[in-house]
């Protein structure tokens, strides 16, 4: 029963951190409610369930009072996150072939559960790929990425870390010219996806790049 996205999961482990930390930094019950109360509030905004039981194996995140709680709810969520479904080398090589030499990374490395988007970088041809799902169609955008650095804000997961600019171009209306388009993402596609939650935040990054 996988009714969880990935990006979702990050969002309910940042929901159980902020419940943690008021227990920890707090004795106050009125403020330990209303901070339950508005996380019970993030959730069903956030989160569409199907049925009763759905919402009760969520239930525990309102009692975490210790780090070793956290961990325990959050290994018991995880079993129902629908894990970003891993696309095969061929289907990779399909998405980009211009790039005769294209350089993979291991796929069996990627913790699916906690992945909303494929991404790698290339130090031979400074390209930063970025894979993704549509209605379940596997899309993919390329561009040459620079790194940086400084620490900012990425464009993506919206979190300070290094960050790097992404540039890709794209066929101008008139015959032979190039519009660039491109923002700053992190340089960690693991730290990103670790921190995303909120998909629109990359649909919107996507986009702009179209």
């Amino acid at each position: 029963m996988h009714f969880i996205t990935p990006e979702q999961f990050q969002f309910v482990k940042k929901q159980a951190k902020k419940v943690l930390n008021t227990y920890t930094t707090s004795k106050d019950q009125k403020v330990i409610q209303a901070i339950q109360a508005l996380v019970q509030e993030e959730i069903n905004t956030k989160i569409t369930f199907s049925d009763i039981e759905q919402q009760l194996l969520l239930q525990p995140i309102f009692d975490i009072k210790s780090k070793e709680q956290l961990e325990q709810f959050l290994a018991n969520i995880k079993q129902y996150v629908k894990p970003f479904k891993k696309p095969t080398e061929t289907e990779l090589k399909k998405l980009f072939p211009k790039d005769k030499k294209l350089k993979l990374p291991k796929l069996e490395t990627y913790d699916w559960q906690e992945t909303s988007y494929l991404s790698w970088f290339d130090s031979g041809t400074n390209r930063k790929y970025i894979v993704y799902r549509e209605d379940g169609v596997l899309k993919g955008v390329r561009g040459t990425y620079s790194h940086s650095s400084k620490v900012g804000i990425c464009t993506v997961c919206n979190q300070h870390a290094k960050v790097g600019m992404l540039l890709v171009s794209k066929k101008g209306a008139d015959l032979g010219t190039y519009t660039k388009r491109g923002n700053y993402i992190c340089e960690d596609s693991e730290f990103c996806n670790g921190s995303l939650s909120d998909l629109d935040k990359f649909t919107n990054f996507i986009n702009n790049l179209m």
